[in-house]
This record gives structure tokens, C-alpha cells and sequence, in this order.
């Protein structure tokens, strides 16, 4: 077979070939099964341009809109035994066979079962819609050239929707700040997913162009502009280390091939290019702040390295098949390290899409999922190799580079579950198929007409295969559908005051798919909201009766959840300790070093109980990781106050290992010393010589006015000429001179008072200091999480966000205002280690990673 010419499939096969490659067969009409699949696939399209299309997938009622493009490309497929079925070729049927039985045994292995099957059902849909097209271009009138103009002009319309429901302000600019920094999530629905999704498309935008004339030429140029933008307001950097990635292959590819008399004219013009490129991608704060920050100091990407690391945890545990699709945030914090200290909270992902797979599929997915690599990578050289038209070889470069740039970028990210990503890689594999079709012919038709007859009895392997898959997606769609709908459902009937209804729909939500905790969770949320608002009545019980069985429920379809375990032990704390006891427990192995008062939680569950000595070690590792609570006024009332110079002293002496532990010098330990400073003049302890150089001027002022209020004032005022004007400086000096200084900065005569600032104005005559310290109490600021969408998968999770505070814990607003105790370091080795050793020990309740991976229960 010469280059130039067809290979098209037999034409008993199909009546839809021709005699020349790309002819378009306007005469002959298109047979249902293309019109159904085509159908299928121009609906999963919608989801390219959908605003937060991401959160979409999984909210009533666009998740029908998904599920009905899945199941179209399936009877499609289904549909199309009237003719021959081709497999991949090239080795990678084997690859799929391969990848479908591993995801089948790892998702009835998995923890959570349910949760790995409804991921697999989202393969099934990527698995038809691979061999729908496969089976469709160049063999009906969607050519290899028109699936390559498809895929530019939807991440044309990707771009456009980008910078349309772009929002920029000048807050983007500060490399510092990673909420507000140059970022653009839509319209996947995260900055990452948006710089990957363009990533992977410029380079192929970027060959049409070059493969193509007249108008074509400049709309496809246009095109490269308009995503290269968006590639570059997405703030991504994955994408931004893609890009260079890209661009350095394609220049040394370009200086490979010229000749000797034109090397140096392209290595200064490609060495031009590339320093353009870095200033253009240097503009972008975050990037700048990579390289200013050292790299692995830099927060996302010490997050990656913990993760990796977590990977390997859990391929320590399973190390054949993992956890299952789809199940990372359910197991996540039995497997992460210690040293991750308060972040990687309930993470979806691991941001690196080998170790994510690895993770999911263990040590044998991660195989086959290299083995489909490199057959791929295999056919893309052994086509380069061949004599190709010059449009098929633009084609296969830009494939190439597209494949190559988001390669690059997955390895800081990963993103295969999102469907306008997922898609586009397919379609890149069926260009690449299709011309190995047309120059390295290696055809075997998984079942043709004349093969219609019954395989083993049954049905032709394609259409049983088909089946299965039905079977499969089927009955997990339609109950986690229902799902999703009573849940958006029972939202609005609550808010409509109609209770029962929507106590009805959660139910149902509940029961239709128990192994997913967002109805129950948002239930309990909504009408613990409203029993604060509601005096003691029967109504009230029943309330509360309802909103402890779905807070039960929630924590038994993730067991896993910190937060579900805090909340539930939180509910029971006062009413029922020995129930409450053993989710404090939990809550405090998921999550050693959360500042919402686990251990305060755990610590009075077990006074209650009257387990003095396990309370005074879990008071002594609340002071460890909120060295305020050694401060509150519950210590002035019994229970507490019989244990109170114990848990001071046990403390105290943790603070003095930890100061011993960690060199003068190091990150942490100015605010150690502090910490340990500023307690023992609390808990009025012998205080050897203070170092001043270790404090803070507000600290320095603190202690010095104890005794001599005049020498403070001067700290004080002298620190404020110099410019430092901190609130809690101000506040210091409004209370040493309440003539001279405001405790806060003045207000627009229109603004309300504050109440808190009106106490604090009134407190400022009180003397002496210690008093003035207590003289005002509160109740601690309510916790909020956020992003359980990705976590859970379900669009109503975006209403989780309750973090109970302990019920009657209390807090001096004095102590918080002047911020005697910032918070630790996000990462904190030394404290998270000593944490550790301490509640091993005194509790026996180590962290999962030191247990097998499993959590402890209190003895």
C-alpha cells in the first residue's frame, strides 16, 4: 500500500467509503447509528461552554444532560453492528481489556464500592465514545480533518466563554495572595482544569493554522490567539510549564531538521522566542512568586510533594489495585502525613495524574496505564517515520504537541474525570488511529456482518460488551440521578418553610444513594440552623431527633470526614458523652492539627466521663495546638478547674521539649519561645530572663505593663512612629492611653456601630491588666469548609460548610484582639511530631500512617 493511498474498510462492510481520502458523501445518508452517536456526542459538547461546567456534571438537572450524551454514543455503538466494528489496533484493545478488568477488581475491593463503580460508569461513557469514533472517522463523511476543525472551533468557543465571564481587578496582580491572584476558573469550573483544557488544544489550533490557506489560515490563527490568551489569564502554571515544554520541542525539532548555514539564525530566533515567552509568563504573579518563593516553599507545591508522598502511602496499603476510582477524598486523610500539618484536608485528588492513577489503581493500573502510553507514543514515531501528505504531517505534529504539552501539564494536576479534557484526548487518539488507518494499516474487526450470528451463544462481543455497559451505567445513574434532584428539590422546600417536604426529599436522597453523604449532611446543617432558632418545645425535639439521624448518616457514608465526626460528637457532647466519645476520637486521628478545638471536644467528653487523666492529656494537646485555650474562663469553673494546674504543667513542660527540639534560627521558633512565654506569665509560673529580641513589640508591651505601665507606653508609642500600626499595637496603646489613642482606626460617620468595638472602647478604663484582659468573653467564631463539591460530587455539597464549635466553650475577646497567639505554621514538622507522640502515648490513638492506615479506637 503506497502513502497516498486508502485503506478503507471492506465495502460489504459499509456502503459509506469512497475511492479518495476525505471525500464527503453528500448523497448518501447518514445511517442511524452515526445520527445517534453524533447526537451523543454533540450533547457531551454542551459541556466544553457550560459556566463552572465541572460543578454541572454532578447538579439537577444538567446531569441528565451528560448521562443522555453517554447513553446515546452507547446504543450508538450498539446500533452500529450493521456494520464492521474495528477495535483500536496497535496493541491498545489489549490496554483497554486490561484497564476494564482492573477498574472492575478495584472498585469491588474498594472501601467504598458504590462510589468507585458510579466513577467507572463515567469510563464506560469514555470507552464508547473512543470506539464510536474510532469506528466513524474516515469512514463516513466525518474526516480526520473535519474532527481536527471540531475540536479547535469548541476550544474556540471555550476561549470566547473564558474571557467573557472573565471578572480581573487589580488584586490579581499580588503573587502573595493565592485567592485573589490572576486566575480564571471558567468555564471548567477550576483555573487548573481551564490552563489544561487550552494547553492541550493550542498546539493542535496552532497546526490547522499552519496546514491550512486562505481564510481557514486566519480564522485558525485567530483561534491560537484566543486560546493562547485564556491559557494565559488562567493563572495555571502546570499549564504555563506545558506550554514551555511545547514550544522548546518544536524549536529544537525546527533546529534539528534545518541546515548548518541556517542553524544559527534559528537558534537566535528560537532563543528570542523563548525569553519572550518567559516575560510574558513571568508577568503572571504567580509564576514570579514560584521562583521568588525557592519553589518547594511555595504552598501548591509543597502540597504536591505531600502528596506524592500520600500516593506512596497508600500503595504501601494496596499496593495491586488501590482504592478505587474515584475514591481518593473518602480515604484521603487515613493516608496522609503528619507533617502535612493543617492542610490536605479531604483532598479529591493528588495533583499528579500517575501517582493519582497509581493511587486509585494501584501498582497494576499505573502498568497498563503506561502500557497505553507508549503504545501511543509508539505509533506517533513509527507515523513520523512514514512518507506523509504535508497537511497529515502538520496534523500529526500538532497532535503531537498537544499530547506532549498536556502531558507535561498532568504531571501537576489531574483531571481525566472532567468531560471537555477527556473528550479532547480522545479525539486526539482517534486522529492519531486514524492516520495509522491510512499509512500503517492494522485493522482487525471485532465483529462484522457476517459475524452477526451468536458468539458463544450469547452475541457478537462488541454489542455484548455494549450491554454490559448499559447494565452497568444504568442502574447506578438513574438512583444517584433521583439523587441529586431530591436533594436540590428539598432544598428548596426548606427554604419555602415547608419542613415535612423536605425532610420527605432528603430521605429519599438518602435512601437512593446511601453511600453519598450530601443530603443527609445538608439536612443536618439546615435544621440544626434552625433548632438555634427555636425555644425548647416538642418541636424542638423533633427537630434535634432529626437532625442527629441524618448527621448519623452523614458520617456513615464517610466515615472518613473529619468534620462529620467533630459535628456528630459536638451534637452528643453534653447529652450523650459515652456516644460522642469515640467520633471526637476519630476526628482528632483524621486531623491531628485543626485549630476548631478537637482536643477541647475530646478533652471535656472524657472529664465528663470522668477520665481525668486522658482529659488532662487531651487539654494539654489543645494548648499544643491552640495555645489559647490554655486561657479561657471555663478553667475558672469545676470540672476544669481541678485539672487546670496539671494541664498547665504538662503543658508547660511540652513547650519546653519542643523549644529544645527546635534551634534557635529555625522557622517556628520565635513563636514558640513567645508561646511559651506569654503562658507562663498567664498561669502567673516563674518566668526565667525574656529574650525581647524573640518577641513581638505587642508582646514586649504586654509584659512590660504588667508591672511598669509608663516604660510599655514608650515601647509602644516608639514602635508606632516607626510605622508598624498592627490593630492589636493600636488596641495595646489605646488601653496604656485611652486619651491619645483610638483602638480603632476612625470610621465614616454614616458606618454603625459595632458592638464589639463599643464594648472594647468601654473596657479600655479598666485596671490593672490582667482584669482588662477578662473583662470582656465571647463565644469562639464558627468554622467554615468549603469546595465539598469536589470532594463529594454532588453540587448541593457546596452546602456543607458547618464546623461545630464545643458547646459552652467560651473565650476572652480581649485575648483574640490583641492576637497573643497567631496561628502556627501551615506546616509545622517539629510540633506535628511532638502532637503525635503525645496522643500515641497518654491516648493510644496513633495517626493512621503509624497504624496500618487504620483509625484507633479509645481505650
Amino acid at each position: 500500500m503506497t502513502a497516498d493511498s486508502l485503506e478503507p474498510s471492506s465495502a460489504k462492510d459499509t456502503d459509506l467509503t469512497c475511492d479518495r481520502p476525505g471525500a464527503f458523501l453528500w448523497r448518501r445518508p447518514t445511517p442511524a447509528w452515526l445520527q445517534v452517536g453524533l447526537v451523543g456526542g454533540l450533547v457531551l459538547l454542551v459541556f466544553s461552554w457550560l459556566p463552572l461546567s465541572y460543578y454541572r456534571m454532578v447538579g439537577w438537572a444538567w446531569i441528565v444532560l451528560w448521562q443522555a450524551g453517554g447513553l446515546l454514543l452507547l446504543l450508538g455503538l450498539w446500533r452500529q453492528q450493521q456494520r464492521a466494528v474495528y477495535g483500536l489496533g496497535y496493541g491498545l484493545d489489549r490496554v483497554g481489556l486490561g484497564l476494564g478488568l482492573i477498574l472492575g477488581v478495584s472498585s469491588l475491593i474498594s472501601p467504598f464500592p458504590r462510589v468507585a463503580l458510579w466513577n467507572v460508569s463515567l469510563v464506560v461513557v469514555y470507552g464508547a465514545a473512543l470506539y464510536f469514533y474510532r469506528n466513524s472517522v474516515d469512514r463516513s463523511w466525518l474526516t480526520r480533518q473535519r474532527l481536527g476543525w471540531g475540536l479547535v472551533a469548541i476550544a474556540t468557543g471555550s476561549a470566547i466563554i473564558s474571557l467573557a465571564l472573565w471578572r480581573p481587578d487589580e488584586t490579581m496582580w499580588a503573587a502573595d495572595n493565592f485567592l485573589t491572584a490572576l486566575r480564571n476558573h471558567q468555564p471548567l469550573g477550576h483555573h487548573n482544569f481551564v490552563g489544561g483544557y487550552f494547553v492541550l488544544t493550542l498546539p493542535l489550533a496552532v497546526a490547522m493554522a499552519v496546514a491550512s490557506r486562505g481564510w481557514q489560515r486566519w480564522a485558525a490563527a485567530g483561534a491560537s490567539g484566543l486560546i493562547g490568551i485564556a491559557l494565559y489569564i488562567s493563572g495555571s502554571r502546570g499549564a504555563a510549564l506545558g506550554l514551555v515544554v511545547w514550544l522548546l520541542a518544536m524549536w529544537l525539532s525546527r533546529l534539528g531538521r534545518v541546515t548548518s548555514a541556517q542553524r544559527w539564525r534559528w537558534g537566535w530566533a528560537g532563543l528570542g522566542g523563548l525569553v519572550a515567552v518567559g516575560l510574558v509568563l513571568a508577568s503572571n504573579p504567580r509564576i514570579r512568586g514560584w521562583f521568588s518563593g525557592g519553589g518547594t516553599a511555595d504552598g501548591p507545591t509543597l502540597d504536591r510533594w505531600f502528596m506524592l508522598r500520600l500516593g506512596g502511602n497508600i500503595l504501601r496499603d494496596r499496593p495491586l489495585v488501590g482504592v478505587g476510582p474515584g475514591v481518593m477524598s473518602r480515604v484521603s486523610n487515613l493516608y496522609r502525613p503528619i507533617e502535612a500539618g493543617a492542610g490536605l484536608d479531604h483532598i479529591q485528588q493528588l495533583h499528579n495524574t500517575p501517582v493519582q492513577v497509581a493511587g486509585e489503581l494501584g501498582w497494576l493500573g499505573l502498568a497498563v496505564f503506561f502500557a497505553g502510553i507508549v503504545l501511543i507514543v509508539r505509533l506517533w514515531g513509527r507515523l513520523w517515520q512514514q512518507p506523509l501528505t504535508p497537511t497529515d504531517r502538520v496534523l500529526l505534529g500538532g497532535i503531537g504537541g498537544s499530547l506532549l504539552a498536556y502531558g507535561t501539564a498532568s504531571l501537576t494536576d489531574y483531571q481525566l474525570e472532567n468531560i471537555p479534557i477527556a473528550g479532547t484526548l480522545l479525539g486526539l487518539v482517534v486522529l492519531l488511529l486514524a492516520l495509522g488507518d491510512r499509512y500503517l494499516p492494522d485493522q482487525t474487526a471485532l465483529a462484522s456482518p457476517r459475524q452477526r450470528r451468536h458468539w458463544w451463544g450469547i452475541a457478537s462481543p462488541t454489542r455484548l460488551a455494549v450491554t454490559l455497559g448499559l447494565g452497568l451505567v444504568l442502574p447506578l445513574w438513574l438512583p444517584f440521578t433521583f439523587t441529586v434532584a431530591f436533594g436540590a428539590l428539598a432544598d428548596g422546600a426548606f427554604y419555602s418553610q415547608q419542613l415535612n417536604l423536605a425532610d420527605t426529599r432528603w430521605y429519599k436522597a438518602y435512601r437512593l444513594s446511601h453511600w453519598d453523604p450530601t443530603a443527609s449532611a445538608v439536612a443536618s446543617e439546615a435544621l440544626w440552623g434552625l433548632e438555634q432558632v427555636l425555644g425548647e418545645s416538642e418541636t424542638q425535639e423533633n427537630v434535634r431527633s432529626l437532625m442527629l439521624d441524618y448527621a448519623q448518616q452523614a458520617q456513615q457514608a464517610a466515615p472518613n470526614d473529619a468534620w462529620f465526626n467533630h459535628n456528630l460528637a459536638v451534637l452528643h457532647q453534653t447529652t450523650d458523652p459515652a456516644t460522642a466519645l469515640p467520633y471526637a476520637a476519630r476526628a482528632v486521628q483524621l486531623l491531628p492539627r485543626h485549630r476548631h478545638y478537637g482536643y477541647w471536644l475530646l478533652g471535656d467528653v472524657l472529664l465528663r466521663q470522668g477520665n481525668d487523666a486522658a482529659a488532662i492529656a487531651a487539654f494539654t494537646l489543645e494548648a499544643l495546638v491552640n495555645p489559647a485555650a490554655l486561657t479561657h474562663p471555663q478553667w475558672q469553673e469545676q470540672p476544669y478547674q481541678a485539672i487546670y494546674p496539671a494541664v498547665v504543667q504538662a503543658t508547660l513542660a511540652e513547650y519546653d521539649v519542643l523549644l529544645r527540639d527546635v534551634a534557635p534560627g529555625e522557622p517556628g521558633f520565635a513563636t514558640l519561645y513567645e508561646t511559651h512565654t506569654l503562658l507562663a506569665w498567664w498561669t502567673e509560673q516563674p518566668i526565667i530572663e525574656v529574650d525581647p529580641n524573640l518577641l513581638r513589640p505587642v508582646v514586649s508591651g504586654l509584659l512590660l505593663a504588667d508591672s511598669d505601665p509608663a516604660a510599655a507606653l514608650e515601647l509602644v508609642t516608639h514602635n508606632l512612629r516607626l510605622g508598624q500600626q498592627p490593630p492589636e499595637l493600636r488596641l495595646l496603646a489605646a488601653w496604656l492611653n485611652p486619651d491619645r489613642y483610638a483602638a480603632t482606626p476612625p470610621q465614616p460617620q454614616d458606618a454603625l456601630p459595632d458592638l464589639d468595638t463599643l464594648l472594647i472602647e468601654e473596657s479600655l478604663r479598666t485596671q490593672p491588666l490582667r482584669l482588662w484582659l477578662t473583662s470582656l468573653i465571647t463565644h469562639p467564631d464558627e468554622g467554615y469548609r468549603s469546595a465539598l463539591t469536589f470532594a463529594y460530587r454532588n453540587y448541593q455539597a457546596k452546602q456543607i460548610t458547618l464546623m461545630l464549635t464545643p458547646q459552652n466553650l467560651q473565650r476572652y475577646t480581649l485575648v483574640a484582639k490583641l492576637n497573643l497567639f497567631p496561628a502556627w505554621p501551615r506546616e509545622f514538622p517539629s510540633l506535628d511530631r511532638r502532637i503525635e507522640t503525645l496522643r500515641t502515648q497518654a491516648l493510644g490513638l496513633p495517626h493512621p500512617t503509624h497504624n496500618r492506615f487504620r483509625l484507633s479506637d479509645l481505650d
